[in-house]
C-alpha cells in the first residue's frame, strides 16, 4: 500500500481553518494542534489556537499561544489585537490598550483594534482618545453603528453632550431597533434637560426588549426630576421595576447564626467608590465606626480607582472587586462571606446591582446614601433615612421599612484641598447654583426669575459641566428670557476640577436650591464653603435634603413653606449684607460643631439602626419601619 506525504503545517492550518469558520470547533483545534506540532513556530496556528482557548474562557493560556505567535511574528496586528481582547478578560486593562496600540501601529486599517482601543481607553478614563480611536474605526467602517454608539458612550463620559446624542442618532440610523442605543440617547436627553424626550428614549429601549432593567432605572430617575408626578405615582413606577425584575430566583434559606448581640458582617455595595457624592458622605462612618460592632465588607462594582478609592479601601474590612462577575457568582461570593446586612449605595443610578439584591444574597438588605427615595425591590427590606427627609407618615411613599437615623443619613468630609472661606467684596447680590441643571426644570427658571426680580441689579450664577454645551445654554437663556430676566444677568459656567469649582463660590452670596430634586453633596459644598442655601421641601425625599442639612446647622429657617415664601428668604437675605457676613464667617464651625460633620454621632446612629434590623431578623419578625 502506498502513502503520500504527511500533510505539511500549511495544509493542516488551512484544513483547521475551514473548520473554524464552519464552526466545527473540535476538528479546527486538532487540525490547529496537528499543524503546531509539524511546525511549533507556526503563528497563524499559534495565535488561531489561542483565540480558541480564550473563547472558551481559558485566558491564560490564550495569553501563553498568542505570545508564542507573537514572538515568531513580532509585526502580526490581528494576534496584537486578539492579545489584547485577552489581556481585557484578564483585567489587564492598560496592557491591553497597549496591545492594540501596537496592532494599529502595525496595520493602520485594523478596524477591530481601533474600535476596541477606543473601548479599553474610555475605561482608563482617557476619553478624547477614546473618541478619537472610535472615529478611526468610523471612518473605516462607516455603517458599524455599534461604533458610532461607542463614540457617544466616550463623549457623554467626557461631558460632551451634544456630540453624544447626534453619535446615538447616527447609531440609529443604522440600527433602530437596537434597545442600548435608544437608552443612550435617552441618558444623553435627560443630561440635556429634556425630560419628555428622554422617557420617549426608555420607553421604546423598554418596548424593543422587556427585560431591559437599567433602562427603566434609568426611567424612574428621570421621573425623580419631574415636577409633575405624584408620590404615590413615583411609588407605582417604582414597585413597576420589582414586578418585572424583582422576582429572579426563588429565595434561598441563610444559614447566617442567629445570635442578636454578635458582631455584624455589613456589605456595602457600590459602584462609585471614588470621587463621588459616595465617597465624600462614606467615609466618616467608617472611619469612625466600632470595629467590635462591624465588619465590614466593600463590593466595588466598578473597575477604576483614584485617591477616594484607595482610602475607602484602607478603611474597610475587606474589599471586594465585582465589577466582571455576574450576579449569581457575585451572590455566591456574598454568602460565603456571610455577610448580615447587605446595603445598597446606588439605587437606579448608574453601575447599581439591584438585580444582584433580587437574589436575596444576604437575609438583612437595606439602601442608603446613593438614590434619593424609594428603591420599590421587595428584596431591599429597609430604606435607610432619617426625620427631615421621609418624616412620620411619608412612609407611605416607600415600598421598604423606613429605618430613620436620628441624626441625618448624611454625614460630610469636606475635601482636604478645599480653599479657605472668603466674603466677597459690597457690590450687587449674586445668587448661584452648582447643582445638576437637569434639576432645573422651567418650574425652577419661572421662581428663580422671580428672585431675581425682588433683588435688583442681582445676578445668577449657574456652574454644572454640561453648561459647556451651546444647545443646554441656549435653550436655559431662552427660558429666561421668556420669564423676563436679561441675558447680562445669568452667567453659565461649565466643568472645571473640584478645587477651583469650591473656590468659586467666593463668588455666591446666596445658593439657591432647585426642586422637586435639590441638592445633596453641592448643597454640603455650598455651605462648607461659606453659602446660605435657600430650599424649598416638599412631598418627595428628594425635595428635602438640603432641608436636612440645614436643620443639622441650625439654619431651618432658611427652608421655604411655598415659594412665596421661598422669594421672600432669598430676597431678605439679599438684604443683609452684613447677617450674610457673619454666616460666611462661622459656616464651618457651624458645621463641625453639628452632626452634618460627625462621624463618630452617624457610626453609633447606624450601628443602632443595624442592630434593630438584625434583631429583628434574629426573632423572625417582618421588617417594619422605626427611627434607631
Amino acid at each position: 500500500m502506498m502513502f503520500g506525504p504527511a500533510p505539511t503545517a500549511a495544509e493542516l492550518f488551512a484544513e483547521g481553518a475551514r473548520h473554524h469558520q464552519a464552526g466545527r470547533m473540535a476538528d479546527a483545534e486538532r487540525c490547529y494542534r496537528q499543524a503546531i506540532a509539524a511546525d511549533p513556530r507556526h503563528a497563524d496556528a499559534l495565535h488561531w489556537l489561542g483565540v480558541m482557548a480564550g473563547e472558551a474562557g481559558r485566558p491564560d493560556v490564550a495569553l501563553q499561544l498568542i505570545d508564542r505567535a507573537i514572538a515568531v511574528q513580532p509585526l502580526y496586528s490581528e494576534a496584537h489585537t486578539h492579545r489584547a481582547v485577552t489581556l481585557l478578560a484578564l483585567g489587564r486593562m492598560k496592557e491591553a490598550a497597549d496591545s492594540y496600540r501596537k496592532a494599529v501601529s502595525q496595520k493602520k486599517d485594523n478596524v477591530e483594534a481601533w474600535y476596541g482601543l477606543g473601548g479599553a481607553l474610555r475605561e482608563l478614563n482617557q476619553l478624547d482618545e477614546s473618541a478619537s480611536a472610535y472615529r478611526r474605526a468610523i471612518a473605516l467602517r462607516p455603517r458599524w453603528a455599534e461604533a458610532h454608539n461607542n463614540l457617544g458612550v466616550s463623549l457623554q463620559k467626557h461631558g460632551k453632550f451634544d456630540e453624544a446624542a447626534a453619535a446615538y442618532r447616527a447609531a440609529l440610523a443604522l440600527a433602530p431597533d437596537y434597545p442600548q442605543m435608544h437608552y443612550n440617547l435617552g441618558s444623553a436627553l435627560m443630561a440635556q434637560r429634556d425630560l419628555p424626550g428622554a422617557l420617549a428614549c426608555f420607553d421604546k429601549a423598554l418596548a424593543l426588549d422587556p427585560g431591559y432593567a437599567e433602562a427603566l432605572g434609568n426611567r424612574l430617575l428621570c421621573l425623580t426630576y419631574s415636577h409633575d408626578v405624584s408620590p404615590q405615582a413615583l411609588l407605582d413606577a417604582h414597585r413597576e421595576w420589582d414586578r418585572r425584575y424583582g422576582a429572579r430566583a426563588a429565595p434561598q434559606p441563610h444559614a447566617n447564626d442567629r445570635d442578636p448581640e454578635r458582631r455584624l458582617r455589613i456589605g456595602l455595595v457600590s459602584g462609585d467608590f471614588q470621587t463621588h457624592p459616595i465617597g465624600y458622605f462614606l467615609t466618616k462612618a467608617l472611619e469612625q465606626r466600632d470595629r467590635a460592632a462591624v465588619e465590614v465588607f466593600c463590593y466595588s462594582n466598578d473597575l477604576f480607582t483614584d485617591a477616594v478609592t484607595a482610602r475607602l479601601q484602607a478603611l474597610s474590612d475587606h474589599w471586594r472587586v465585582i465589577a466582571q462577575t455576574n450576579d449569581e457568582q457575585a451572590a455566591a461570593a456574598i454568602r460565603q462571606d456571610r455577610i448580615d446586612i447587605l446595603i445598597d449605595l446606588s439605587g437606579h443610578t448608574d453601575k447599581n446591582r439591584l438585580s444582584l439584591f433580587a437574589l436575596k444574597p444576604a437575609p438583612v438588605q437595606a439602601s442608603w446614601l446613593g438614590y434619593p427615595g424609594t428603591i420599590g425591590l421587595a428584596a431591599i427590606d429597609y430604606l435607610i433615612m432619617d426625620p427631615d427627609t421621609v418624616p412620620p407618615g411619608a412612609e407611605a411613599w416607600c415600598a421598604e421599612a423606613v429605618a430613620r437615623l436620628p441624626h441625618g443619613r448624611f454625614c460630610y468630609a469636606p475635601p482636604d484641598y478645599a480653599p479657605g472661606v472668603t466674603v466677597p467684596p459690597p457690590g450687587p447680590v449674586t445668587f448661584g447654583s452648582f447643582n445638576n441643571v437637569t434639576k432645573v426644570g422651567p418650574e425652577v427658571v419661572a421662581l428663580w426669575a422671580r428672585v431675581l426680580r425682588a433683588v435688583p441689579g442681582s445676578r445668577l450664577l449657574l456652574k454644572w459641566k454640561t453648561l459647556g454645551e451651546r444647545s443646554i445654554r441656549h435653550k436655559l437663556r431662552a427660558e429666561f428670557a421668556a420669564a423676563g430676566i436679561d441675558k447680562n444677568h445669568v452667567e453659565w459656567r461649565g466643568s472645571t476640577p473640584h478645587p477651583k469649582m469650591l473656590a468659586e463660590y467666593a463668588e455666591v452670596d446666596i445658593a439657591l436650591d432647585p426642586f422637586p430634586f435639590c441638592g445633596g453633596l453641592t448643597s454640603a459644598e455650598a455651605l462648607w464653603m461659606g453659602v446660605p442655601v435657600v430650599t424649598l421641601p416638599g412631598d418627595r425625599p428628594a425635595s428635602r435634603q438640603t432641608l436636612g442639612f440645614l436643620n443639622q446647622i441650625g439654619l431651618g429657617e432658611l427652608a421655604a413653606t411655598s415659594e412665596d415664601d421661598y422669594v421672600r428668604i432669598a430676597a431678605e437675605l439679599a438684604a443683609a449684607p452684613a447677617r450674610r457676613a457673619d454666616l460666611r464667617r462661622g459656616m464651618r464651625a457651624r458645621m463641625i460643631a453639628s452632626p452634618m460633620c460627625d462621624g463618630a454621632l452617624q457610626a453609633r446612629g447606624l450601628e443602632a439602626a443595624f442592630r434593630t434590623m438584625w434583631r429583628r431578623w434574629c426573632a423572625g419578625e417582618a421588617p417594619t419601619t422605626f427611627d434607631a
